[in-house]
């Protein structure tokens, strides 16, 4: 009878063991693919906000050259504006090409600088036209 509830005792806490082991690697094997669920997610936040800075950045410095072209239109030779006028239509078409992927506040800001540069251009056009 001894040998019998040591046997059973043995077999009992061997079975609790495997299970308990079982349970384990189920949970760590949920755990890795929580964790690669996480990599996954922060890898694309990554590359979004990455995408982002850099059509921030493009249109900064886009904007920066508009303002320095606008200021340098008023003096400009004929040959200069319409260098300047053929880069700027370059670039525009460049940046209105990746201005499906900005934020309002940018496409507000886009369509604010492109009525700008037609300011300046109307401004410069009217005094070639004026001069010839």
């Amino acid at each position: 009878m001894k040998i019998a509830a040591i046997f059973k005792t043995v077999f009992f806490a061997l079975a609790l063991g495997a299970f308990m082991f079982a349970c384990e690697q189920e949970t760590s094997s949920q755990t890795a693919t929580e964790a690669e669920v996480v990599e996954v997610e922060t890898d694309t936040d990554t590359d979004v906000r990455d995408t982002q800075m850099e059509a921030e950045r493009e249109y900064n410095d886009f904007s920066a050259w508009v303002n320095e072209k606008s200021a340098r239109a008023e003096t400009a030779t004929e040959a200069e504006w319409k260098e300047m006028k053929q880069e700027y239509k370059d670039k525009e078409a460049e940046l209105d090409a990746k201005s499906d992927s900005w934020d309002e506040k940018t496409k507000q800001e886009w369509k604010d600088l492109k009525a700008s540069w037609k300011e300046t251009a109307d401004k410069a056009e009217a005094r070639w036209k004026k001069n010839r």
